[in-house]
């Protein structure tokens, strides 16, 4: 007796090896890259959802990329993007991180048509957008409040402080609002479906406010399942 349990223990102990082996291999075939215009709010958030899917063993270590940054405008950022992938472009998710952030009388911003361009050449590129309006601070405000008037990226921040004392350095802002992502998912598929019309498809630079952050993250939480 104890002989065929021994016999069966080791046939299980096989069978479960080669499910690890086929699930690793599964995980590094996944793989994510993504070009951020920001080289701290955003990184810094992205960067806390790769840490934890590489410790937690989610996905291969390799599997995960944030693009060399080298413009802060939409169309600079696809262009960082698209410089990372001819290095390398064997990725299933391929993603850039926009912001509106709407031209302003003293200079800086982005104009309409490079944010909208952005958009819509990479996604003529096989290339998802994830992109903000008027930036990417509205998608930690969804955590709190559902929002749909037109606000600018002052006020956002001004909106959000009632509810954190937020820094845009933060290393821990995904930790610190995790626990409300679905509420913020369902305010911005909620905000995403008052703007669906397909008379005006491409208007982004419009869309305030908006957020099509979730979809990416929304990727990022199914890697974890």
């Amino acid at each position: 007796m104890s002989r065929r349990e021994s016999k069966e223990d080791k046939k299980t102990e096989r069978n479960k090896r080669k499910l690890d082996r086929k699930e690793s291999i599964r995980k590094e075939l996944v793989r994510v890259i993504i070009a951020c215009e920001g080289t701290v709010t955003e990184r810094n958030y992205f960067d806390s959802i790769f840490s934890e899917l590489k410790q937690n063993h989610n996905i291969a270590k390799t599997s995960l990329v944030i693009a060399k940054h080298s413009h802060t405008d939409p169309k600079g950022v696809l262009a960082d993007l698209e410089k990372e992938l001819e290095k390398d472009d064997e990725f299933e998710h391929k993603w850039i991180v926009i912001d509106r952030d709407e031209m302003k009388p003293n200079g800086g911003g982005h104009s309409s048509e490079n944010f909208n361009g952005a958009i819509s050449s990479a996604i003529s590129k096989g290339i998802q957008v994830a992109y903000s309006n008027p930036s990417f601070e509205i998608w930690y405000l969804l955590h709190y409040d559902y929002r749909n008037t037109p606000i600018d990226r002052v006020k956002v921040i001004e909106e959000l402080n009632k509810h954190i004392d937020y820094k845009k350095n933060s290393n821990t802002i995904y930790s610190e609002i995790l626990d409300l992502q679905e509420t913020a998912i369902a305010n911005a598929k909620r905000l995403e479906a008052t703007y669906t019309n397909e008379s005006r498809l491409l208007q982004q630079s419009v869309d305030n406010p908006s957020t099509t952050v979730y979809k990416l993250v929304e990727i990022l939480n199914g890697l974890a399942k």
